[in-house]
Protein backbone atom coordinates (compact mmCIF):
# COMPACT_ATOMS: atom_id res chain seq x y z
CA UNK A 1 0.00 0.00 0.00
CA UNK A 2 2.75 2.44 0.92
CA UNK A 3 4.87 1.46 -2.07
CA UNK A 4 1.92 1.96 -4.43
CA UNK A 5 1.25 5.39 -2.91
CA UNK A 6 4.90 6.34 -3.27
CA UNK A 7 4.92 5.27 -6.92
CA UNK A 8 1.69 7.22 -7.56
CA UNK A 9 3.22 10.28 -5.93
CA UNK A 10 6.40 10.04 -8.02
CA UNK A 11 4.56 9.36 -11.29
CA UNK A 12 2.06 12.13 -10.54
CA UNK A 13 4.83 14.68 -10.13
CA UNK A 14 4.65 15.12 -6.39
CA UNK A 15 1.75 16.58 -4.48
CA UNK A 16 1.65 19.61 -6.81
CA UNK A 17 1.29 17.28 -9.79
CA UNK A 18 -1.42 15.19 -8.14
CA UNK A 19 -3.43 18.27 -7.20
CA UNK A 20 -2.53 19.99 -10.50
CA UNK A 21 -1.52 23.20 -8.72
CA UNK A 22 1.44 23.50 -11.10
CA UNK A 23 -0.68 23.42 -14.27
CA UNK A 24 0.63 26.20 -16.55
CA UNK A 25 -2.77 26.66 -18.22
CA UNK A 26 -4.86 26.93 -15.07
CA UNK A 27 -3.18 28.37 -11.98
CA UNK A 28 -4.96 27.14 -8.86
CA UNK A 29 -4.36 29.14 -5.73
CA UNK A 30 -7.08 27.89 -3.39
CA UNK A 31 -8.34 24.44 -2.46
CA UNK A 32 -11.82 25.20 -3.82
CA UNK A 33 -10.53 25.31 -7.39
CA UNK A 34 -8.96 21.84 -7.26
CA UNK A 35 -11.15 19.07 -8.76
CA UNK A 36 -12.68 16.68 -6.24
CA UNK A 37 -11.10 13.57 -7.77
CA UNK A 38 -7.67 15.17 -7.40
CA UNK A 39 -8.32 15.96 -3.73
CA UNK A 40 -9.50 12.40 -3.08
CA UNK A 41 -6.43 10.99 -4.84
CA UNK A 42 -4.16 13.18 -2.71
CA UNK A 43 -6.03 12.11 0.43
CA UNK A 44 -5.64 8.42 -0.49
CA UNK A 45 -1.92 8.87 -1.14
CA UNK A 46 -1.33 10.66 2.17
CA UNK A 47 -3.42 8.09 4.07
CA UNK A 48 -1.51 5.20 2.47
CA UNK A 49 1.87 6.72 3.25
CA UNK A 50 0.90 7.45 6.86
CA UNK A 51 -0.49 3.93 7.41
CA UNK A 52 2.42 2.08 5.78
CA UNK A 53 4.81 2.35 8.74
CA UNK A 54 2.42 1.11 11.48
CA UNK A 55 1.29 -1.76 9.26
CA UNK A 56 4.89 -2.83 8.58
CA UNK A 57 5.90 -2.61 12.25
CA UNK A 58 2.80 -4.51 13.37
CA UNK A 59 3.37 -7.19 10.72
CA UNK A 60 6.92 -7.75 11.94
CA UNK A 61 5.65 -7.96 15.52
CA UNK A 62 3.03 -10.54 14.55
CA UNK A 63 5.66 -12.61 12.72
CA UNK A 64 7.71 -12.66 15.94
CA UNK A 65 4.62 -13.37 18.14
CA UNK A 66 5.05 -10.22 20.22
CA UNK A 67 2.14 -9.73 22.65
CA UNK A 68 1.73 -6.02 21.75
CA UNK A 69 1.40 -6.91 18.05
CA UNK A 70 -2.01 -8.51 18.53
CA UNK A 71 -3.48 -5.31 19.97
CA UNK A 72 -1.68 -3.18 17.39
CA UNK A 73 -2.93 -5.48 14.63
CA UNK A 74 -6.52 -5.04 15.78
CA UNK A 75 -6.09 -1.28 15.90
CA UNK A 76 -4.44 -1.11 12.47
CA UNK A 77 -7.08 -3.46 11.04
CA UNK A 78 -9.89 -1.30 12.40
CA UNK A 79 -8.37 1.89 11.00
CA UNK A 80 -7.59 0.17 7.70
CA UNK A 81 -11.29 -0.57 7.20
CA UNK A 82 -11.71 3.08 6.21
CA UNK A 83 -9.75 2.41 3.01
CA UNK A 84 -12.68 1.00 1.00
CA UNK A 85 -12.92 -1.59 -0.63
CA UNK A 86 -9.60 -3.42 -0.23
CA UNK A 87 -8.77 -2.05 3.21
CA UNK A 88 -12.22 -2.98 4.44
CA UNK A 89 -11.75 -6.61 3.45
CA UNK A 90 -8.23 -6.79 4.88
CA UNK A 91 -9.32 -5.04 8.08
CA UNK A 92 -12.27 -7.37 8.64
CA UNK A 93 -10.05 -10.39 8.01
CA UNK A 94 -7.37 -9.07 10.40
CA UNK A 95 -9.93 -8.54 13.16
CA UNK A 96 -11.45 -11.96 12.50
CA UNK A 97 -8.10 -13.75 12.71
CA UNK A 98 -6.73 -11.77 15.67
CA UNK A 99 -9.86 -12.28 17.80
CA UNK A 100 -10.04 -16.04 17.20
CA UNK A 101 -9.45 -18.35 20.18
CA UNK A 102 -6.70 -20.27 18.43
CA UNK A 103 -4.82 -17.02 17.81
CA UNK A 104 -4.99 -16.22 21.52
CA UNK A 105 -3.52 -19.66 22.22
CA UNK A 106 -0.72 -19.06 19.71
CA UNK A 107 0.20 -15.68 21.19
CA UNK A 108 0.04 -17.11 24.71
CA UNK A 109 2.32 -20.08 23.88
CA UNK A 110 4.78 -18.37 21.55
CA UNK A 111 8.40 -19.51 21.53
CA UNK A 112 10.63 -17.49 23.86
CA UNK A 113 12.87 -16.13 21.09
CA UNK A 114 10.05 -15.41 18.67
CA UNK A 115 9.37 -17.26 15.44
CA UNK A 116 12.37 -18.86 13.75
CA UNK A 117 12.59 -19.20 10.00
Amino acid sequence: MGLTALIALIVGGGMDGVLMTDDPFNKRKDIGSIPLHRLLAALAIVYSLVMAAPIAVTGLGILKWRPWAKTAGMLVGAVNMLFFPIGTGVGVYALWVLTDESTEFLFGNAPAGGAKR
